[in-house]
């Protein structure tokens, strides 16, 4: 670890008291204004950040997956961010999951749940996904009914609208559709019922990442949330993790050891239809199941 590094991480950890103090906080006083409308831009050259063949090539992306997972709503009620966010979630389940099918609970239901869904941004991309992937196979022949739940356990953080992260999280989750809801709480105590699939999407498994968002190292208790996910999954049922490092897979891979999960596939997480794709680049996305 170089010097540098080292200095940040031991700033980092000047923010712990100050972290857990606000945490404290801002849970007691669990702030909403109220429901949020969600900000709406252009989405003209959502791309505007690529040229040439890149842009091309990811404006074909769009559209394919537009018309596959009937994204007119997102579009017509999100900011550009968001929307290339959603496109670039569906791309990538879709180059891990590849041709697999879903390990749904009967042929019409699917249960699911996204934990540390932060402000649940990427909701639509989700649900769409989880209800159409395989549609239209022998497999899978009709769309299937979504139960989708985002959890956060510190939903109180307050925007600069004065909306708190619940607020934004829960119109996140509305505009996604029925069966999905925002829900703030600890999974790790969190009572659910058996689950079809389990996401987390770049799960604080160390102390640095989870300093730097803000939160309480009080709450760094990544087997304990291993565990809780390996419980909610039903037999059969999937894990699908996001991390930012081969570190960070490494250490999800040593978490999970001893637990019934296998790993049935990886791959990079990295897309271009971000304007952060640089930051991208060492992301793996991994797929695990529960054993029957």
């Amino acid at each position: 670890m170089g010097m540098a590094s080292l200095l940040r991480r031991s700033l980092a950890l000047l923010r712990a008291p100050a972290n857990e103090l606000a945490f404290a906080t801002r849970s007691r006083l669990r702030w909403s204004r109220g429901p949020v409308v969600l900000a709406q831009e252009p989405k003209q050259d959502v791309f505007d950040w690529l040229e040439g063949a890149e842009r091309r090539d990811a404006e074909r992306v769009a559209a394919r997956l537009e018309r596959r997972y009937d994204l007119a709503a997102l579009r017509a009620r999100s900011t550009r961010l968001v929307y290339a966010e959603n496109l670039a979630l569906l791309e990538c389940l879709e180059a891990l999951v590849g041709g697999d099918p879903l390990p749904a609970s009967s042929e019409v239901l699917v249960r699911a749940v996204d934990v540390g869904c932060g402000v649940f941004q990427y909701a639509t991309g989700l649900r769409a996904w989880l209800g159409t992937h395989g549609v239209g196979t022998n497999w899978d022949p009709a769309p299937r009914q979504v139960v989708l739940r985002g959890v956060e356990i510190d939903g109180y953080g307050i925007y600069r609208d004065g909306h708190s992260r619940a607020d934004h999280g829960r119109a996140h989750a509305a505009l996604a559709g029925p069966g999905t809801d925002f829900l703030v709480g600890d999974f790790g105590g969190l009572a659910v019922p058996p689950q079809d699939l389990v996401t987390m999407f770049y799960p604080f498994l160390s102390a640095y990442p989870l300093l730097r968002w803000g939160s309480p190292i009080s709450h760094l208790r990544p087997r304990r949330l291993v565990k809780a996910v390996a419980r909610a999954l039903r037999p059969g049922g999937w894990l699908i993790v996001a991390n930012q490092t081969e570190a960070e897979f490494e250490r999800l891979g040593n978490l999970l050891a001893g637990l019934p999960l296998q790993l049935v596939r990886r791959a990079s997480w990295a897309t271009n239809l971000v304007p952060y794709g640089e930051r991208t680049l060492g992301r793996i996305g991994s797929l695990w199941r529960r054993s029957e």
